[in-house]
């Protein structure tokens, strides 16, 4: 708020604001008195809109705004000025100001000036035009990702096929540390989930075969959903949400801290110490990992058939002996490894993109899981149908 002759000042007893239109000579002049602040606007505004605009009888009419009355003043009340100047111009009446301190001067040209600016319109599109667009943005995107990633994948097998010829830059220690964080300690959730899920799916296969009398083939549906998709799957999902996230986070706040440029700056490769390590670990780990699932699955299957159908556990095994064979197991297993290189690619990958900010960070790393996930789904499906349609 400026007060006449002053600058920025705290509200104080003033005069209340008022204004009134008078002829002066060939000028039309509204006299503006008291405060013309934020406070006043709303009654001023109310009533500048009633204010009748005086038409002038020839062109040598003007308008004149004559604001030395005027005690104090902010954005507010000089918009209501310039907007009332503004009207009488477009009338035809060529206005100006009157009685204005530097300070006031100054604030009536910015408030001028901006409300000039031309404000850029936003192009209204259709629906179809919207999807359209949205669906192009989508494909680049992904196309974009695909490229990252294929040359990612390159320059990893480019730091490993240097690691076989100088052995001892692989970083043991850190390999084994991951292995314990990736694999070791991801048991737990992994066998809890796969028991549960193995259970659920008993149950189910239960009710709904029990309404054509085959019930037991249940046992059947358990083991090969276990062996093939589930225990796999659900293993890979898992370690997508927990792994790649940790992957992503770690390496990003690296990146964040500068310290990877540290590392690059004393002839250190990233490669070789954070993301070669990561990867090595998750392609051992999951298969291990995966393993479990499926033995925790059929686990769980076991205590439902136990529970809804009575089947005591050497028959429960003989079920699953007779449905099931080697080649059902090798089928889920042997999608493991190329789960685990997708996941610690776009984990990693996500992570050295990660700019320096802290949302940043929490973008990549959710990022880094859903495109984990997604990925793993797509190749797993795409795996499934390519097996079954070689008859493994």
């Amino acid at each position: 708020m400026l007060k006449r002759d002053q600058g920025v000042m705290l509200p104080t007893q003033v005069t209340a604001p008022g204004y009134k239109v008078e002829l002066r000579g060939t000028a039309f002049c509204l006299v503006a008195t008291g405060s013309w602040t934020v406070r006043e606007a709303t009654a001023l505004d109310s009533g500048l809109k009633r204010l009748r605009v005086p038409i002038p009888p020839t062109p040598d009419f003007t308008g004149q705004v004559d604001i030395s009355g005027i005690e104090q003043l902010d954005t507010a009340g000089a918009w209501l000025l310039q907007r009332t100047a503004r009207i009488w111009e477009g009338k035809g009446l060529r206005t100006n100001f009157a009685g204005a301190t530097e300070s006031f001067e100054i604030l009536l040209e910015e408030v001028r000036l901006r409300g000039e600016e031309q404000r850029t319109e936003i192009a209204k599109s259709s629906l179809l035009s919207s999807l359209t667009q949205d669906w192009a943005r989508a494909m680049t995107s992904v196309s974009r990702d695909a490229i990252l990633i294929t040359g990612f994948l390159g320059h990893l097998m480019a730091t490993l096929s240097r690691m076989v010829a100088q052995p001892w830059r692989f970083r043991v220690t850190s390999f084994i540390h991951h292995l314990d964080h990736a694999g070791f300690r991801a048991v737990p959730i992994i066998g809890l989930i796969c028991l549960l899920i193995g259970a659920v799916v008993m149950q189910q296969g239960v009710i709904q075969l029990r309404a054509f009398g085959a019930e037991t083939f249940a046992v059947n549906m358990v083991a090969i959903l276990s062996l093939r998709e589930v225990g796999v799957l659900l293993t890979a999902i898992m370690v997508a949400g927990r792994s790649g996230s940790a992957f992503t986070a770690e390496i990003g706040s690296m990146k964040m801290r500068e310290e990877i440029d540290a590392m690059r700056t004393l002839g250190i490769d990233p490669m070789e110490t954070l993301v070669a390590p990561r990867i090595l670990a998750l392609i051992v780990v999951l298969p291990l990992l995966t393993f479990l699932g499926d033995m925790m699955c059929l686990v769980g299957g076991g205590l439902m058939a136990k529970v809804m159908l009575g089947i005591d556990t050497p028959a429960y095994l003989d079920a699953l002996h007779s449905a099931t064979d080697t080649r059902h197991f090798v089928a889920g297993l042997i999608k493991a490894p190329f789960a685990a290189l997708i996941i610690g690619l776009v984990g990693c990958l996500e992570g050295l993109k990660v700019s320096g900010s802290a949302e940043s960070l929490g973008i990549h790393v959710t990022s880094a899981v859903v495109k984990a996930i997604f990925l793993v789904i797509i190749f797993d499906a795409m795996f499934a149908m390519f097996l079954s349609a070689i008859g493994v």
